[in-house]
């Protein structure tokens, strides 16, 4: 499983000082779900930052709790429910309008999170390799702090 994180402009926005960090931090994204038997788009959104915290903080509670999870990218109208069940992760997304399943799609939960955790680190390394001070940015330190935190409970449950 490999998945992608897909930006609305690529990290070289950062070399124009017009724009600054938080353009690259919050502008729009698309999360993409490479499967050996489908490719789907998991969300969309804006400001991503905070959504890729929230959504990396929920994987650390499934880790945590194996309680169900509601995720609600705001950007879009999907609510999201993330439900682990034994090595399986059940991703639901319900339509805000009229609460329709839109899809479900059930995906191993440690091939899931390693494949996230990997997306996450390129996508880190990437800011870093324009913009080294942006390791300085609020954003980018949670980023980097809930990433090690989802890699460590990972390495604890091997």
């Amino acid at each position: 499983m490999r998945l992608k994180f897909e930006i609305e402009n690529d990290v070289s926005v950062l070399l124009d000082k017009r724009y600054g960090y938080d353009f690259y931090l919050d502008s729009f994204l698309e999360v993409l779900v490479h499967n050996i038997d489908s490719e789907f788009s998991l969300f969309s959104t804006t400001m991503h930052s905070t959504i890729i915290i929230t959504f990396t903080e929920l994987l650390i509670e499934l880790y945590k709790t194996g309680h169900t999870q509601t995720f609600d990218p705001f950007g879009n109208a999907n609510i999201y429910t993330l439900e682990r069940i034994s090595n399986d992760l059940k991703i639901t997304n319900l339509s805000a309008f009229g609460d329709q399943v839109e899809y479900v799609h059930i995906l191993n939960f440690t091939d899931f999170t390693n494949a996230y955790s990997k997306e996450m680190e390129r996508y880190l390394k990437a800011m870093m390799a324009v913009e080294a001070n942006i390791a300085e940015h609020p954003d980018y330190v949670l980023l980097f702090e809930r990433l090690n935190m989802l890699k460590d409970l990972r390495r604890e449950k091997e």
